[in-house]
């Protein structure tokens, strides 16, 4: 009678355990994935359960907080909270800040109410590694079969969390429903190193089952995500697991190692096949990790025990089959990459192979079964810190395709596209400065290892991943000791740039917290690691196998730190707090400060109540401001409540407010006022139409020099100011710009003065900046009429109303000589710097402009020699007079749409000038 309360509460735990995986696995969900509101309804129900916990734990729960772990985890969690109450985007800071919310109730959960028991820290690692398996099935699943993958989307767009067609794809590696391979490479290594001490601790064969189903799934997922920053620390911490580990034990999980490592590289291979970079709709994938499972389980049960206890106790045989092992691998890696063969298309339609050529000229001839595109590029040293490539030669395999490699050249990379399903490539042969064959199909290695290892010698990602280290450390110099608050960085990051591009994290998190949270806060992080390696030194001889485990997760989690994004996003910060809770539980308790009997915990659970009712209060006010704004009745006095009650987003609303025609009389201009202060990469241009919208012209321009410089790298803002610009000074459709063209120190020469900037910055930058075809025409017209002497009024009205180009004053922005409008469609063309040019060979030029006025309108060509031009209005000859102006006048209607004018002209001609202007009877 007796067995059946045993036997209920054994069932009840196993449902609680599979509730909690499942809450662990939909947090983790919500806050990868999910949108800002999302992320902070997740943040806020955690720091409400949060607090509960806190609150009526018992005293002896909240004792266990006492450990310099918990002492340093509470003070990086704290620091992250204050940093958005002066961070530059609060915005930015209270999303990342809700992620860390979410995961630090996990923290508190497992550290105040897991037992402190071997039994229970099983049980909570078995939760831990459990959740992620549906994340790595899912993952599958939603680039192939899409069975489980089409109901969870389902539901989750219900929940406002974003996955859409994210993991559909499987190019060189499995995207991941995360929709990045490395933030899921750092969840799922933890949770194969989970996995391996379940299967190492199992002590039956229904624990030996379920921990190599669990392992499989696991490790299998995260192989075919190949993420190898991750791979590589995941294998430094199976190392420093076999190091730490029992010496009773360490030829059973050396054996588990080889044994996981062999059934998840089988089942990758095999599963691979089943992948394509659109969802596949194979089934094989799903079925190879079932059978990768049974293959596993039975290995497990009737054959590495048996072969364990054969070679217990003979160590030095462990390391001579370690070094056998290493060396077969090596030997086997070194004949995947030499053991090549012809490539046959199945569902991918391009691939790339690599090839590292000197400079000079080649012939790349291509044998196929059917014919293929072939694209060559090169990637030099800017290339790869901007994680581009520059085109060298396009063709197809019917015709060998003539390239030269330039001396700055990194490597050489070929593209294969085009090929249908069975087309087979036989070779891929160069010749000239040098010869050889590309490797093409690799007989030994599985197509995505293979496509992943194309760039080793020259990887982009990893020197661009530089640059964003580089550019935090910029930013961290602006406030080294508090830094600017979490979202600093993304925020930030486009002051700083050599190039535009675009990330939210500098990949580096030693880095990222330097920027956000300043010294301080890296001292914080770093106290985390150090106190866990404290706590892993006092407690190794009591307890070595948790020990073992614990450290190998604290390397992957702050080792990994040092390449990819996985302290930063909701991804991963779920399980790295629970494994800290862990650690300070079952670890830290040997570094536990003594209290007295007495006390009840006050140090620790005052100021933990204190910080959470505070920013419960916070968020709260934030998703109350934030569901008013979206509710069927917003006005502008909701706008005024949402800027007064919430702390991190009320600059949106004043926005919004001024936006929409607020103009309470000292409302906007305060709003305006603390808007224009704001360091955003967002505000600048919507409050300078404001202000240009009003008639606060001097406002709207200093806003834009402001937002100019803040924002410098990105082309888009420049392309706005100058809209902005023209809206302001040009007098074509709005008459007070006729004012303004009178005071040209205020405006014109203040406008030209911003073009002079972007071309300075230009000189400086690794990419250019430039301009759209309105702005080009716009800055063509500014330049004419800055060049004025003397001033009048009445011909720089002239010169908006009639002219469109003039290649003497036309936009240079990236300061090559060339007018910004003008492509030479055929043949080559030296500019002169001063709206001349002179026909190196036969060539076609087009220049491109928008028309503001309607018209009839003339083309002028000035040339010392017009019999060597030809003219054209788009596609249609015109004929040139004597003095190079059309005969025939071309009607042009106003719109934004694009136009082209062009000359042809012979080998030698100089044409010293283009204009295209508007016939003065029309004005």
């Amino acid at each position: 009678m007796a067995t059946k309360p045993i036997q209920a509460k054994k069932k009840n735990g196993v449902v609680l355990c599979v509730l909690m995986a499942a809450l662990l696995f939909f947090v983790t969900a919500f806050t990868q994935n999910g949108s800002y509101l999302t992320e902070k309804v997740v943040g806020f129900v955690s720091l409400a359960v949060t607090l509960c916990m806190v609150a009526f734990a018992d005293k002896k729960r909240i004792k266990r907080l006492f450990t310099p772990v918990g002492f340093a985890v509470f003070a990086y969690v704290l620091l992250c909270g204050i940093s958005t109450l002066y961070a530059r985007s609060g915005k930015f800071a209270i999303a990342e800040f809700s992620c860390v919310l979410a995961a630090f109730g996990f923290y508190i959960g497992i550290t105040l109410y897991a037992k402190e028991s071997a039994v229970s820290f099983r049980r909570v690692a078995a939760i831990l590694a459990a959740a992620c398996a549906p994340v790595g099935i899912l993952s599958i699943d939603a680039a192939s079969s899409n069975l489980l993958m089409r109901p969870f989307r389902a539901l989750m767009t219900v929940m406002n969390a974003g996955y859409g067609d994210t993991g559909a794809s499987f190019y060189a590696r499995l995207h991941t429903i995360f929709g990045n391979p490395n933030i899921y490479g750092g969840l799922m290594a933890m949770a194969c190193l989970l996995s391996l001490y379940l299967a190492l601790t199992a002590d039956t064969n229904r624990q030996r089952v379920l921990c190599g189903i669990l392992l499989t799934v696991n490790t299998v997922s995260y192989l075919l995500a190949f993420s190898m920053g991750s791979l590589g620390v995941f294998a430094l911490a199976c190392v420093l697991m076999l190091v730490l580990c029992p010496k009773e034990s360490r030829m059973s999980l050396f054996l588990l190692l080889v044994q996981t490592a062999v059934v998840a590289l089988a089942a990758g291979m095999v599963a691979a096949r089943g992948f394509s970079d659109t969802v596949s709709g194979s089934l094989l994938p799903l079925i190879v990790l079932i059978a990768g499972c049974v293959v596993f389980c039975l290995l497990e049960v009737f054959v590495r025990a048996r072969v364990t206890e054969a070679f217990q106790g003979k160590g030095k045989l462990m390391l001579i089959l370690a070094a056998v092992l290493v060396v077969a691998a090596a030997a086997y890696l070194v004949a995947g990459l030499n053991v090549t063969g012809a490539y046959t298309f199945r569902e991918t339609s391009d691939f790339t192979r690599t090839a590292d050529l000197g400079a000079g000229e080649y012939t790349l001839a291509v044998e196929a079964s059917a014919p293929v595109n072939v694209r060559v590029a090169y990637k030099n040293t800017n290339n790869l810190i901007q994680n581009t490539d520059t085109e060298l030669a396009t063709g197809t395999s019917d015709a060998p395709v003539a390239f030269t490699v330039p001396e700055n050249s990194e490597l050489v990379f070929v593209t294969f596209s085009g090929g249908t399903p069975g087309v087979t490539i036989e070779t891929a042969a160069y010749s000239g400065a040098a010869s050889g064959d590309l490797k093409l199909g690799y007989k030994l290695l599985p197509a995505f290892i293979a496509d992943r290892i194309q760039d080793l010698s020259a990887n982009g990602n990893v020197v661009q991943r530089g640059v964003y280290r580089q550019d935090a450390l910029r930013l961290f110099a602006t406030s080294p000791i508090i830094g600017r608050g979490l979202g600093g960085f993304e925020n930030g990051v486009v002051s700083v740039q050599d190039y535009y591009y675009e990330t939210k994290h500098a990949h580096n998190h030693y880095v990222e917290v330097l920027c956000n949270l300043g010294v301080l806060g890296l001292l914080a992080y770093l106290a985390v690691l150090g106190t866990a390696i404290w706590s892993f030194v006092k407690s190794r001889k009591a307890k070595p196998l948790i020990v073992m485990l614990l450290a190998a997760c604290v390397l992957q989690m702050f080792g990994q730190a040092t390449t990819d994004v996985i302290w930063s996003v909701g991804g991963c910060l779920p399980m790295f707090f629970s494994v800290l809770a862990l650690v300070t539980l079952y670890c830290g308790d040997s570094l536990r400060l003594k209290v007295p009997e007495k006390d009840k915990g006050t140090a620790v659970r005052a100021p933990l109540i204190a910080g959470a009712s505070i920013f419960i209060i916070l968020l709260g006010l934030n998703l109350f401001a934030q569901i008013s704004m979206y509710g069927e009745n917003l006005t502008l006095d909701t706008l005024k409540n949402c800027a007064a009650i919430d702390f991190f987003e009320a600059n949106d609303y004043k926005l919004s407010y001024l936006l929409s025609g607020g103009d309470e009389e000292g409302v906007a201009d305060k709003y305006a006022a603390d808007l224009q202060k704001a360091e955003s990469n967002s505000i600048a241009v919507p409050l300078a139409q404001y202000y240009a919208s009003t008639g606060r012209f001097s406002d709207a321009l200093d806003t834009l020099d402001k937002g100019a410089a803040y924002v410098r790298a990105d082309a888009m803002v420049w392309q706005n100011v100058f809209k902005i610009y023209e809206s302001i000074i040009d007098p074509v459709g709005q008459m007070n710009a006729v004012q303004l063209l009178q005071d040209k120190t205020q405006y014109v020469d203040r406008m030209v003065g911003t073009y002079e900037k972007l071309r300075a910055l230009n000189e400086k930058q690794l990419d250019n900046l430039m301009l759209t075809v309105q702005n080009n025409t716009f800055v063509g017209k500014l330049l004419a009429v800055s060049a004025i002497e003397p001033y009048e009024i009445k011909p720089a009205l002239n010169i908006f109303s009639n002219m469109v180009i003039d290649t003497a004053y036309a936009a240079d922005c990236d300061v090559d000589g060339a007018p910004d409008c003008a492509l030479t469609l055929e043949g080559a063309v030296a500019w002169n710097g001063d709206g001349s040019f002179t026909a190196q060979t036969d060539s076609l030029v087009q220049l491109t402009y928008t028309i503001k006025s309607d018209g009839d309108y003339r083309l002028t060509v000035q040339s010392g020699d017009l019999s060597g031009v030809e003219a054209y209005f788009g596609d249609s000859p015109v004929s040139l007079d004597s003095a190079g102006n059309s005969v025939e006048t071309n009607h042009e209607l106003n719109g934004d749409t694009e136009k082209t004018i062009a000359v042809r002209v012979k080998q030698g001609t100089t044409v010293n000038r283009i204009l295209y202007t508007r016939n003065s009877e029309n004005a």
